[in-house]
């Protein structure tokens, strides 16, 4: 081989190195912001899965052998007003009803859930950490039993004068009465205690 060919040889070898190391530079920004975004569990919402990742939740289910034997979910980002398969974490629901679209079976149904944000005045299917509630109604929208009704609560933000059917943490009550709001009997008789919020 001549010095010339061989030197020919020695730029192209130098060329190409430097393409990888210019590469792999590009790369770094993105491979360190991927644990990141799997974290925030960004950019799946709509989309179909074989597993639901954290901070998703799903409203449709179905069989798929591109799963084996495991469910194909379309993944949804929770957000207020949406019907989920599930309930989550952070959000409370005022409406449950059976649908097909959670079930796997043909011809079946499961629970659905219209998943709301906490916040005051909210009529809630369950109670809500953070939040008191000052009332306490029996509506169908909180029962999966066709002609029954359940509980639902209108959660308050606690405050200094309030009155509320519990006495969250970090507060005291400076007076009670007697009221049907917070009772969970179904009788205009039925009587519980309400308290008047003062923060400790």
């Amino acid at each position: 081989m001549t010095a010339s060919r061989f030197a020919a040889r020695v730029r192209s070898a130098r060329a190409a190195a430097g393409a990888v190391l210019a590469a792999a530079a590009a790369l770094l920004p993105v491979l360190a912001g991927a644990p990141e975004a799997a974290a925030s569990a960004t950019g799946l919402d709509n989309t179909w899965s074989c597993s639901v990742p954290s901070g998703y939740v799903y409203d449709q289910i179905t069989a798929s052998s591109a799963c084996g034997t495991r469910p194909l979910y379309h993944l949804r980002t929770p957000v207020d007003g949406l019907v989920s398969c599930v309930t989550r974490t952070g959000f409370v629901y005022d409406t449950t009803a059976m649908s097909t679209n959670c079930s796997m079976a043909p011809g079946s149904s499961s629970a659905s859930y219209r998943l709301r944000v906490p916040g005051d005045l909210v009529t809630s299917c369950v109670t809500a950490s953070g939040f008191v509630h000052d009332l306490v109604t029996y509506l169908p929208q909180c029962s999966l039993a066709p002609g029954t009704t359940r509980p639902a609560y209108r959660l308050r933000t606690p405050a200094d004068g309030l009155w509320a059917c519990s006495v969250p943490a970090g507060w005291s009550s400076y007076a009670t009465v007697q009221s049907h709001d917070c009772s969970a009997g179904t009788r205009p008789t039925d009587m519980a205690t309400m308290y008047r919020l003062k923060a400790v």
